[in-house]
């Protein structure tokens, strides 16, 4: 009777243990999923060229800021003067370099931002930027509902995340349905956390398609495939990518745990 109550505490104290491993974990992510909901840097143009055609120095799914000083009327002389780009390499260590110093600054919130940028109640001059891109190409194109789509699976993947937490926290000997409910939820958060950077690539992809965009008119060269796409991408998409790599490892250690 004795070895069989020990066995039964060093279970409960390895669930309650589990429990608290994986709750941390997951806040982790859920919290880098909330950082880029709230901040504009999903979309930040790394060159003059990628700057004139976007329009913006930052855009995010809640904001668009154009920035401060006078704004570049001819897009046609500064494609024309555009001479090349840093390796793809280079763009993504630059923009993780700078995740720090841009998380502490005012100016990367939706709520808090000091630049000039459309207030988070003013949506409608959001969907107007997004509806037509790249701005003043000739085949633009409506990019508004990628846009709604990422922010949805975005949200879903942090609620996700706090109903994971809550179905293994209910988590007992002689509940097997708690585990199974934690592995179901588990799949959809990752899923939509999946979806929703697939979504994203596919409108940079569509943006970096467009024949303004890769300045064959103006005869300049410029690489294509995802040197074009990490010309735009910004540190905001680069901490939800983490943010989904985190809940994918958690799932593991959900699975060790338990």
């Amino acid at each position: 009777v004795e070895n069989e109550n020990e066995r039964r505490e060093r279970a409960t104290m390895a669930t309650c243990c589990g429990i608290i491993v994986f709750t941390v974990w997951e806040l982790i992510a859920i919290v880098a999923g909330l950082i880029a909901l709230a901040t504009n840097a999903w979309i930040v143009p790394q060159t003059p060229g990628t700057a004139c055609i976007l329009g913006v120095q930052g855009a995010g799914l809640w904001t668009v800021c154009t920035g401060k000083g006078t704004a570049v009327t001819n897009c046609q002389e500064v494609l024309g003067n555009e001479t090349g780009t840093n390796s793809t390499g280079e763009q993504i260590l630059g923009q993780l370099e700078e995740i720090p110093d841009a998380i502490q600054s005012p100016s990367s919130w939706i709520f808090t931002s000091n630049d000039e940028c459309t207030p988070i109640s003013d949506q409608a001059a959001v969907k107007n930027y997004y509806s037509a891109l790249p701005v003043g190409a000739t085949d633009a194109k409506d990019y508004w509902l990628f846009i709604q789509s990422t922010r949805g699976l975005v949200a879903c993947f942090c609620g996700i995340g706090f109903a994971t937490i809550l179905a293994l926290a209910s988590h007992r000997p002689g509940r097997p349905g708690a585990a199974g409910c934690s592995h179901f939820l588990k799949s959809l958060q990752v899923s939509a956390g999946i979806c929703a950077i697939g979504v994203f690539i596919g409108m940079l992809s569509g943006l970096s398609s467009s024949q303004d965009f890769v300045w064959n008119e103006f005869g300049a060269s410029l690489e294509s495939g995802w040197s074009n796409v990490a010309n735009m991408w910004g540190w905001s998409w680069w901490v939800f990518v983490g943010a989904v790599a985190w809940a994918i490892l958690g799932w593991v250690v959900m699975c060790i745990t338990f």
